[in-house]
């Protein structure tokens, strides 16, 4: 009995013994590991010491030869000058692909800063420098002036030697065309084809590199597909850009849509701007902000844009409350079948209601489409002069006085009630006229089959339907010759604008050009072909001048 009750307690002692000698190999086994990893870690130490001490022989050997040689270049001088860089430049004889000649800033005694005109990744140049000293060093390489290339993708430390002195500077070259970049990334660079659905796409928007401040970069996930009508089929594509959260862009108020106008038909690039100024100008409660930027789409530079923001319903955009209206007068929203449009008596063309979202025949539905009615009852009745239950009970004079004239001085073809013509309505206020929009094929740029819009003569928008029934109410007439009269006042105003922008352009207009080749060229809609760029900014400032000269005599003789 004994011999039996003493196996099952030798097996459990046997058994516990295993189990700490197991514990035992396994601490083994990572002991020798550690000791394998530091041995390796102790190896590569002793490689890399051995590496450094290699290089800083080379260095010392490298400083030994420079002293050797910056002594020899010295024998024959009388006096060794303080080291002093005077001047660096480019010239477009040593580097061709330069448009011109570019001379750089040298601040302090520190920073060399220069601007090459262009849109390029390939930044090796040859510089053009003058200095005092003994030797010029481009990150440590001996550089001879208009001869040696230097590559300028980054910051190059340039450093003037003496043989017992030195003076560093670091040098950043920019290629630029003063405007900011626009970097869009679609995901695995797909290509946008679509006005409906939208592809993912990272984007990062880099101000004008003359500002190095913090928030030059903006950096943002972002939904981009394709957007507008006739100018969809053209080659220069715009799109429409939605963020996943609201976000502001070169200091404009936050917000999640923004769009991007290519202005391909506007070779001078400045119509929407100039509309937009005027507006700006005008009693107007919302003008769209825009601003110029070079778009780098999928790694390909794909021209000049405006940066804008999108017409919706917002505190800082068309501000009508959480229950009001924002509607467009669109010949084109009968094929889109997401439009909910009603049609009015006098209307050239339907009304699309743009915000809010409504369903027909819901209340939101019915309440505009009464209001217009109501309004058009008013503006065509007999008593449409009448202020209190004329006209003037529902349309909000001075809005439709100033769109009318930004639209009429500019001859906006899409003014005609045909498209982008904009309303708005606050629940109990009055429907206001705006914001403006669409100018590209306006300002004399239109051949347009039985049209005159071409001519800087000629009443254009004055013709519609609800114009023309105003133009029939004295005090209306009245209120257009004063508010016509504060834009002619500031002719020469919104002339300078025009100057600025294009002297703003001047780089971008070049690279855009190399891309879209529109100068010398018909693009649709244009009435004529100008030429230069130059050419194009002066047609549209002389059509400008004689437009505003001819309505100012008729309003006067009204």
């Amino acid at each position: 009995m004994k011999k039996l009750f003493l196996i099952p307690v030798i097996a459990l002692c046997l058994s516990a013994c295993s189990e700490d000698l197991s514990e035992y190999y396994t601490r083994l086994e990572k002991q020798e590991a550690a000791n394998k990893a530091l041995q390796q870690d102790n190896a590569k130490q002793e490689q890399q010491n051995a590496d450094l001490r290699n290089k800083n022989n080379q260095i010392r050997l490298e400083g030994e030869e420079l002293r050797r040689r910056l002594l020899e270049l010295e024998q024959s001088l009388v006096v060794v000058p303080e080291p002093k860089l005077f001047s660096m430049d480019f010239y477009k004889s040593e580097n061709p692909s330069l448009v011109s000649n570019v001379k750089c800033e040298i601040i302090g005694d520190s920073i060399i800063d220069c601007w090459v005109p262009g849109i390029t990744d390939n930044k090796e140049l040859i510089p053009r420098f003058a200095f005092e000293g003994t030797m010029v060093l481009f990150d440590g390489i001996e550089a001879v002036s208009e001869k040696t290339k230097i590559d300028f993708k980054k910051p190059v430390v340039v450093t003037v030697l003496t043989s017992d002195k030195k003076m560093e500077y670091t040098m950043y070259v920019h290629a630029y065309t003063g405007l900011p970049l626009l970097y869009i990334t679609t995901a695995n660079r797909a290509a946008i084809t679509s006005k409906v659905y939208y592809v993912k796409a990272q984007f990062k928007l880099v101000e004008d590199v003359k500002t190095r401040g913090p928030g030059d970069v903006v950096s943002a996930s972002v939904n981009i597909r394709g957007r507008g009508n006739s100018s969809w089929e053209l080659p220069k594509k715009a799109y429409r850009l939605k963020f996943d959260e609201k976000i502001s862009l070169l200091g404009e108020h936050k917000d999640k849509s923004w769009v991007l106008i290519p202005n391909y038909p506007d070779k001078s690039m400045l119509r929407n701007r100039t509309a937009c100024y005027m507006s700006s100008l005008s009693s107007l409660d919302y003008t769209p902000k825009s601003h110029f930027v070079e778009v780098i789409l999928n790694g390909k530079y794909n021209g000049t844009y405006e940066l804008c923001e999108k017409i919706k319903v917002s505190n800082h955009r068309v501000d009508v409350g959480d229950d009001g209206f924002l509607v467009e007068v669109d010949m084109r929203a009968v094929d889109e079948s997401d439009a909910r449009i009603f049609r009015t008596t006098y209307l050239e063309n339907c009304v699309n209601i743009k915000e809010p979202e409504v369903q027909y025949g819901d209340a939101n539905f019915n309440y505009i489409k009464n209001y217009f009615a109501q309004t058009e009852a008013a503006l065509f009745g007999a008593n449409f002069k009448d202020v209190n239950n004329g006209w003037q009970k529902y349309m909000d004079m001075d809005s439709f006085v100033d769109w009318y004239l930004i639209n009429e001085i500019s001859k906006n073809l899409d003014g005609l009630f045909y498209t982008s013509c904009f309303m708005n309505l606050k629940r109990g206020g009055k429907l206001k006229m705006g914001p403006v929009w669409d100018f590209d094929v306006a300002f004399g740029n239109i051949s347009q089959a039985n049209q005159t819009c071409y001519l800087p003569t000629g009443f254009y928008i004055k013709n519609v339907r609800w114009y023309s029934r105003l133009f029939q109410d004295p005090a209306f007439v009245k209120r257009v010759k004063e508010h016509f009269n504060i834009l002619y006042n500031h002719k020469n105003e919104i002339l300078a604008y025009i100057n600025a922008d294009a002297q703003y352009l001047r780089y971008a207009v070049d690279e855009n050009e190399k891309v879209w080749g529109t100068f010398y060229h018909y693009t649709w809609s244009n009435y004529d072909i100008w030429g230069s760029y130059q050419n194009e900014v002066q047609c549209l400032k002389e059509w400008m001048n004689k437009r505003m000269e001819w309505l100012k005599t008729q309003f006067d003789a009204m």
